[in-house]
């Protein structure tokens, strides 16, 4: 059997992290207000300038919440990131999600993963920001 390598067609390159986060869809499609003002726990598992991948282990209840009753299968969607920083500052990321996956359920807990796309300025801004902090901090 011979495989064949893909050649990498992202713009940037990604650098692995493990930044805990709370995501969640844009607030208005939410029912549940402690979920709306919390999100659901998850980790930032790499990260670009342009994207970034989340992983989450999440009850029913999580689950409910990111993907409302309005969402068909192939529905796109866009999540907010709240990520605290090196330098412990709070900071959100909206992003468009690219890809998921979600498991079946194990003890009642899902895994999630998810790619992010990032459009807006701010979100860029924001993962720029860590990417060279990191790069800065494995120079040295």
């Amino acid at each position: 059997m011979t495989t064949t390598m893909r050649k990498e067609q992202r713009k940037h390159p990604r650098f692995e992290t493990n930044l805990p986060a709370r995501f969640n869809l844009n607030p208005d499609y939410h029912y549940v207000p402690t979920i709306k003002k919390l999100g659901v726990g998850g980790t930032i598992h790499n990260i670009s300038w342009e994207g970034i991948r989340i992983d989450s282990q999440m009850d029913l209840l999580d689950v409910c919440q990111i993907f409302s009753e309005e969402l068909d299968d192939d529905s796109a969607f866009r999540l907010e990131v709240l990520v605290t920083d090196h330098r412990k500052r709070t900071q959100y990321i909206k992003g468009e999600v690219r890809w998921y996956r979600v498991s079946e359920p194990e003890r009642n807990i899902r895994h999630f993963q998810a790619g992010l796309y990032l459009k807006d300025v701010e979100s860029q801004s924001v993962t720029k920001s860590m990417v060279r902090s990191m790069n800065s901090r494995a120079m040295n």
